[in-house]
């Protein structure tokens, strides 16, 4: 069973919060914090796998709270949930070590997958964080990101295909569809991660870990 701490100080949000964590096997809230400061003092005590953690946080922000984690090394992953959409703060949050960050408006599903996501030991990351994205890629020391966005286990199994050089019409043979409904998920799947060509599906695919 893993663990995970929430830090957030409306006790409304906190709820919905628990309702979807305790939909997601082998997941455990082992403790609920309304501060920063309370923060870094149950990462200490509990040493959770992961935090979820809001950046407007009473007492000790939750950079602040990051740049605790970062500076001592801790394992703990962090995945910030929050209403900012402060392109300094998405670069500060990335650049000290987040592995999530999504806004508050975002749906249960993409809340779902981001935790899913960071469990895989992949990254991610709402599209909205990077309308900036040219910039969030400049920071010195880091790698070119890419968000990660939510794809049905069939898309995922059709970009690992693609991606690997395979043509639509051997996918299709490969899984037994017609060429027409490879073609409709390949041009889905280039909407869905904004690629202009294969080169951009396979450098998503890269990028987010998918083994091709």
């Amino acid at each position: 069973m893993e663990s995970l701490v929430i830090a957030e100080d409306h006790k409304l949000i906190i709820e919905g919060y628990k309702l979807l964590i305790n939909e997601i096997d082998g997941l455990e809230i082992v403790d609920i914090v309304l501060n920063g400061e309370r923060a870094i003092q149950a990462v200490e005590r509990c040493k959770p796998d992961y935090l979820i953690l809001d950046l407007h946080m009473p007492k000790v922000n939750g950079l602040e709270v990051l740049t605790y984690v970062s500076e001592h090394q801790l394992k703990t992953k962090v995945i910030i949930i929050s209403m900012f959409g402060d392109a300094s703060m998405h670069k500060e949050a990335l650049r000290l070590g987040a592995k999530g960050y999504i806004l508050k408006h975002a749906d249960q599903e993409e809340f779902t997958t981001a935790i899913n996501m960071v469990r895989r030991g992949k990254n991610y990351y709402s599209a909205e964080i990077f309308e900036e994205q040219e910039t969030i890629n400049n920071i010195p020391g880091t790698k070119p990101i890419i968000p990660m966005v939510s794809l049905s286990s069939k898309e995922e199994e059709i970009l690992v295909l693609i991606a690997s050089g395979k043509t639509n019409k051997e996918i299709a043979k490969m899984l037994n569809r017609s060429y027409k409904t490879i073609d409709t998920h390949r041009t889905n799947l280039m909407k869905k991660i904004n690629a202009n060509n294969v080169t951009g599906l396979v450098r998503y695919a890269i990028a987010n870990g998918y083994n091709i």
